[in-house]
């Protein structure tokens, strides 16, 4: 008995024995693969937590774009200003597609030769803010005199290149009652009134005819000529009788047949009202800021006085930008005395170019809205009505008869 006890004993540790190795073994092959850092080699292309078996991918470092030294200005520089090398310094832009570097920008290029003194004794045409890329066109050139003169006008610094600035008279049912301003985008809508001409003449029709008599039996009756309007003719009420159709005298001249449509489409507003004359003729001085007045003690307290109002005129001309062969089309019906309004529109149409309208004519109004022409009647409304005005039978005026000025708020 106690020698089987014991060979029952002997088993059972060699079983635990084996269970502890068995373990041990599982312990050195598992945990390094679970716990990051640990098992150096034991497994391959294992890293941190992932016990795929993949490796991970590195991504790559991205490489930065080329770049241009660009030169801009140190301080802000005021228009009329002579530059030198200590008013600007360079900052590295990146040159990409989809944002290249200012056009006209002026650049240092050891390899071109340029560096920061191309800018030296130029005197800047426009304001330059601090940090600002310098253009070429904002300065004059190198051996520009302190006078202007030669180098034209800030307005010209503003119009987009291959446009031109023109002015067009405006009152306030042509501009929107006045709403339009610098930068608006407009569209500019035309009515054009036809009449028949003769086409020799170039006059209204109908013509005056004159007829000499070569009969000598008329010429005997003393008829030597008739004088009269040449119209149309139709049958007349006797057997080979004729009528000649001429105007009414009663209702003037003919009656012209109108048509409106949008011809210049997307012109900008360079600028409402007159461009002021302050500077014209006047050289540039450039002087240096003037030092602030010392307050008297005792009156450092005191309130200054309210602003005065300064009186703003309203406008009567407002100066567009367009293509060359807007401007031709502008000035032609300008001259022609065709009507003209502006409409204005939503800053989020600005690069929309290009659009198509159909032209408005009676009959267009007539087919399009299914417009109804009534028919004559035997009876009619008294009193006759021979002329429609709105507004209540107040007609609205171009002009605003009840102000000339309008004051500006301080």
């Amino acid at each position: 008995m106690g020698a089987g006890r014991g060979r029952r004993t002997g088993i059972i540790l060699i079983i635990l024995i084996i269970v502890v190795l068995i373990a041990a073994i599982a312990v050195l092959v598992l945990v390094p693969g679970i716990i990051p850092g640990l098992g150096g080699t034991g497994t391959t292309g294992t890293t941190g937590g992932n016990t795929s078996g993949q490796t991970a991918e590195i991504p790559p470092t991205a490489t930065p774009p080329p770049t241009r030294q660009v030169i801009v200005a140190a301080r802000d520089i005021p228009r009329g200003a002579r530059l030198s090398v200590s008013d600007v310094t360079v900052i590295p832009w990146p040159v990409l597609a989809e944002a290249p570097p200012p056009l006209g920008a002026l650049y240092v290029d050891e390899a071109a030769g340029t560096g920061l003194d191309q800018v030296e004794g130029r005197i800047a045409r426009t304001d330059i803010i601090n940090n600002q890329p310098i253009l070429e066109f904002f300065l004059t050139p190198g051996d520009q005199p302190t006078s202007l003169t030669d180098t034209g006008s800030d307005a010209a610094l503003l119009i987009p290149s291959g446009q031109v600035a023109v002015a067009l008279p405006i009152n306030r049912l042509s501009s929107v009652a006045y709403a339009i301003r610098e930068g608006d985008h407009v569209d500019l809508m035309m009515s054009v009134r036809f009449v028949d001409v003769d086409e020799d003449f170039q006059t209204m029709l109908p013509n005056t005819g004159t007829t000499y008599v070569d009969n000598q039996d008329l010429l005997a009756l003393g008829i030597q000529g008739l004088t009269g309007i040449v119209g149309h003719t139709e049958p007349g009420y006797f057997a080979g009788s004729t009528i000649v159709v001429g105007p009414n005298p009663a209702d003037g001249a003919q009656r012209p047949r109108q048509a409106t449509q949008i011809l210049i489409d997307n012109a900008i507003v360079l600028r409402v009202g007159n461009w002021p004359l302050v500077g014209l003729y006047e050289p540039i001085v450039v002087t240096p800021n003037p030092p602030p007045t010392p307050v008297p003690e005792g009156e450092e307290n005191n309130a200054p006085p309210p602003p005065t109002a300064t009186p703003v005129l309203i406008p009567d001309v407002v100066t567009l930008t367009m293509s060359r062969q807007d401007a031709l089309v502008l000035k032609y019906m300008l001259e022609t005395g065709t009507d003209i309004d502006m409409a204005l529109r939503s800053a989020l149409d600005d690069d929309v170019n290009d659009v198509v309208t159909d032209t408005v004519t009676l009959s267009y109004i007539i087919d399009f809205y299914n417009l109804t022409v009534p028919p004559k009647l035997p009876f009619a409304q008294q009193p006759r009505i021979d002329t429609v005005t709105t507004g209540g039978g107040v007609a609205l005026p171009g002009e605003n008869p009840n102000a000339t000025a309008v004051p500006a708020q301080p």
